[in-house]
């Protein structure tokens, strides 16, 4: 247990620093390279970030479960990671090769190829490999040197409009390196046994074509959505759709971190009936506090939208405060039926239930977008996203009604939605108006912190109980 509580601190470390580094690239990317630049970036990356997924085969979740319950010798581990990693290079393979020809026939022909290494190192990303052995800080430590690498050649090299290809070439290179790494750790772990029969159909193939399925899904909503937005209504407006959602997405990774790490862990306690109170148990616990953080963010982004936009992205960016108001519901949606997805219909290897709201909210996506995007430009992506997310979280509690008591695991979760929406109504009205943008942000994010907390001990949540639990097991110690 010891090792799953570093393993959550240590991600939860690297999630914060995610979030800082955009704070400080983000405004000056955004300032150097304009919104119409800016939204060519989305669109180009929102095509790969999509293939990455085709590319992965699912094996965050697939690879990282089975590794987790596989022996922990080395070469059970060695032939078992074989067999998982093959899938994803031959299909990487194939993907790459695709991209390529679609390369040479589109418009954006140069921005596109540069961005083949971030595919090559999709194709060499092992890190679910080390999320299975519980090895997390490796894939922490790794993670953050090169991203702190990229932030200075960012500076160095991105100056004007015209640099936008060294602003792509600078992420897709970090990908590359990054995962190449990796691979340093697996000495004594890979040996000539582990490519025994690598040629044979892989055992796993099955699994992962059900696996991805659902996590292509989610892509059309969440990156092809981009792609649709910025072929109907062009670039700018693609900047302002795909920036709304940045500061959300970012925030709602962190929300997300625990899921990451206990996924594995609940994977490994599944594998014993005995074990069933305390998966509860955790999935309770999780599932409450990730509604709690999720709210709270949500009510913070709501509140500071309007000087956040034009402090962080600049004057240019000012028509997408709306978006970034509304978009922040999306964390509230993604985070709940993210623990659900994950810890639950997941670990219990029911993909085909996993699958289906990603499935359905997809086509629901594809549809709308292409209507909204056409008559409502950004705020018409805007309000598609905020839908879908809701739809697929609602399809997520559905689907498992029978399996699990609802009414004991949402239990009082209604106190925090109340919480929440107290919270918003009463920092509206009270909202502050200083002299500085970024000082108005700060006073009135503290002011919905100590305001959401304060109802949440007014309305007796287990805010108050776990708090002195853990004071008093602190003074026992």
């Amino acid at each position: 247990m010891r090792k799953t509580i570093n393993n959550i601190i240590y991600n939860g470390l690297y999630q914060l620093l995610i979030l800082a580094l955009p704070m400080i690239t983000v405004p000056y990317v955004a300032r150097v390279l304009g919104a119409r630049m800016l939204g060519t970036y989305s669109y180009v990356t929102s095509i790969s970030m999509f293939l990455s997924y085709v590319i992965l085969m699912g094996m965050n979740q697939l690879g990282a479960r089975n590794i987790a319950q596989s022996k922990k010798d080395s070469q059970s581990l060695g032939k078992r990671f074989i067999e998982l990693w093959k899938i994803q290079l031959l299909v990487g393979c194939l993907v790459v090769a695709i991209y390529c020809l679609f390369s040479l026939f589109s418009d954006y022909r140069k921005y596109l190829l540069l961005n083949i290494p971030y595919l090559i190192g999709f194709i060499i990303d092992i890190s679910w490999f080390f999320i299975g052995l519980g090895e997390v800080r490796k894939v922490v430590v790794r993670n953050t040197a090169i991203k702190l690498c990229s932030v200075v050649l960012i500076f160095i090299f991105v100056k004007n409009t015209h640099d936008l290809g060294n602003y792509i070439l600078i992420n897709s290179l970090g990908i590359l390196v990054a995962n190449i790494i990796f691979w340093l750790n697996l000495k004594g772990i890979l040996t000539k046994a582990s490519f025994k029969g690598f040629f044979t159909k892989p055992i796993f193939l099955k699994e992962a074509f059900i696996l991805v399925i659902p996590q292509l899904a989610v892509q059309f909503y969440t990156n092809f959505d981009s792609t649709l937005v910025g072929m109907i209504a062009g670039p700018t407006q693609l900047s302002y759709y795909d920036q709304s959602q940045r500061i959300a997405r970012m925030l709602l990774a962190l929300i997300t971190s625990v899921s990451t790490i206990l996924m594995p862990k609940m994977s490994e306690l599944r594998m014993n009936k005995d074990n069933d109170d305390k998966i509860a148990q955790l999935l309770k616990v999780s599932l409450d506090y990730t509604l709690i953080i999720s709210l709270l963010f949500t009510a913070i982004l709501m509140i500071s939208s309007a000087e956040f936009v034009p402090w962080f992205y600049g004057k240019e960016y000012t028509p997408m405060i709306n978006n970034m108001f509304w978009v922040s519901l999306i964390m509230i949606f993604i985070a709940y039926g993210g623990v659900l997805g994950s810890q639950f219909t997941l670990v219990n290897g029911d993909y085909k239930k996993y699958s289906i709201p990603s499935v359905v909210g997809a086509v629901f996506s594809v549809v709308l977008n292409i209507i909204f995007a056409h008559f409502w430009k950004a705020d018409g992506g805007t309000a598609v996203i905020i839908i879908t997310e809701f739809m697929v979280c609602f399809m997520r509690i559905y689907i498992i009604r029978n399996e699990i008591s609802l009414k004991e695991l949402m239990h009082e979760q209604q106190k925090y939605i109340l919480a929440f929406i107290v919270t918003v109504l009463i920092c509206m009205v009270i909202k502050l108006n200083l002299a500085s943008l970024f000082l108005t942000m700060v006073v009135n994010s503290i002011v919905v912190i100590v305001v959401y907390i304060l109802v949440l001990i007014l309305l007796r949540t287990r805010l108050i109980t776990d708090v002195r639990v853990g004071l008093l097991r602190k003074g026992r110690n």
